[in-house]
């Protein structure tokens, strides 16, 4: 949600975005929804590990039953 913040000031700051939306190549809310599609696996990956140094630091249940 605060990449979505982020699109009206990336939108105004790239030149080659405006020069696309002239032409009517493409929508910027094409490339907003592209970013937001591509911060998903990085937020994922950021979340398991996370989790997993937080699961051992807490020092809960060693065990993979337990884990999973």
């Amino acid at each position: 949600m605060a990449s979505m913040a982020e699109i009206t000031t990336i939108c105004s700051q790239r030149s080659i975005i405006l020069k696309h939306f002239q032409a009517a190549m493409y929508l910027p809310c094409i490339e907003a929804i592209a970013l937001t599609i591509v911060d998903i696996p990085v937020a994922f990956v950021n979340s398991l590990v996370f989790s997993c140094i937080l699961y051992f630091l807490t020092e809960l249940e060693v065990s993979a039953s337990q884990f999973l």
